[in-house]
């Protein structure tokens, strides 16, 4: 489960950062188109008519050749950022989710001894905490439960004990009850407890 959680949630960091390099792409091509920094200024232009012989083409096309590569590398350290922080993201999440579904799978074959390491106070721990109550709560209806079986095979066995001398002998569905409590407390004793 969590190793189909943590490619889905690669998938969506892959969107995400296929989406910020085409925004980049996208915009280091439009500052390298020839022109732009008339297209920019020409508003100034219009209104200042004397401004037309300040501008100095060539050092405001290197300028804008530094703004574009500063924006790139802008970009770059985005998706650098983005990629560490999902990780961390998805390690925080699918490891303990991990470690759950193992223990719960542990738990789920009879080993009602496991225990969940709860290590936060999120919806995670409070998840694990849960299961480390549900595992306890079993653990005292198998006690309860073997123990109860053991009393009532211990009163049967004495009841028939009393019937065998008698004429009337003991009824087959008590055998069979016997039977039941027997393989009932064979069941419960299988779970390991703590």
């Amino acid at each position: 489960m969590a190793r189909r959680l943590e490619t889905r949630l690669l998938h969506y960091f892959l969107l995400i950062t296929f989406a910020a390099i085409l925004i980049g792409v996208e915009f280091y091509f439009e500052m390298s188109r020839s022109g732009l920094w008339r297209e920019i200024c020409e508003p100034a232009l219009a209104s200042c008519p004397h401004l037309d012989a300040v501008i100095d083409q060539q050092s405001d096309a290197h300028s804008l050749g530094r703004l574009r590569n500063k924006i790139v590398i802008m970009f770059g350290v985005l998706t650098l950022v983005v990629a560490i922080v999902l990780m961390m993201f998805i390690k925080n999440i699918t490891t303990p989710l991990q470690r759950m579904v193992n223990v719960v799978n542990k738990i789920n074959q009879g080993d009602l001894s496991q225990e969940i390491e709860v290590q936060s106070k999120d919806e995670i721990g409070q998840v694990g905490a849960t299961i480390n109550e549900l595992a306890t709560n079993l653990q005292e209806v198998a006690a309860f439960t073997t123990t109860t079986t053991r009393d009532v095979l211990e009163k049967l066995d004495a009841y028939l004990e009393t019937r065998e001398g008698t004429a009337e002998g003991t009824p087959p569905q008590l055998e069979e009850i016997r039977d039941d409590l027997t393989s009932l407390l064979g069941f419960v004793e299988s779970f390991k407890l703590r």
